[in-house]
């Protein structure tokens, strides 16, 4: 049975935030500029039908579908604010958590101590040190 105090893990990859953040806000912003061509189209449209209920009603549903879109150009700017905010504080957050347990700034920049009593080799570093790291542990586990 799992612990009632267990959390979901779930990585954040703060640049695909940050790049659906900056997607969010440049079509946002570019719904107005077109939302603003539906109206003169419309309302010609809707001139030429004078004394018909359809002229009003083109009127309308063009003023109507504007307003929708426009509120929405809004929310995905907004959303988008909101997503590069977040990968910002996700950013930021890891490097204080760096600062505070290694004093070292940025990400992934860990270098084991001189005196490390495991031999510590992350796995992802190939430089011949940390080769010679892995067979000098190698070497002690025998």
């Amino acid at each position: 049975m799992p612990s009632p105090d267990a959390q979901p893990a779930f990585d954040v990859n703060p640049s695909a935030l940050e790049g659906c953040g900056r997607t969010a806000q440049h079509l946002g912003g570019q719904i107005p500029l077109e939302t603003a061509k539906i109206t003169e189209p419309s309302d010609q449209a809707a001139s030429t039908l004078q004394g018909w209920l359809t002229g009003p009603a083109i009127h309308n549903c063009a003023a109507g579908w504007k307003a929708l879109l426009d509120k929405l150009a809004g929310e995905m700017g907004s959303a988008g604010t909101k997503l590069t905010t977040a990968a910002a504080t996700y950013r930021q957050n890891e490097q204080n958590v760096s600062v505070s347990m290694n004093g070292v700034t940025g990400t992934s920049t860990y270098r084991p101590p001189a005196n490390d009593p495991f031999n510590t080799v992350l796995t992802s570093d190939l430089s011949p040190a940390a080769e010679a790291r892995r067979a000098a542990g190698a070497g002690k586990a025998q």
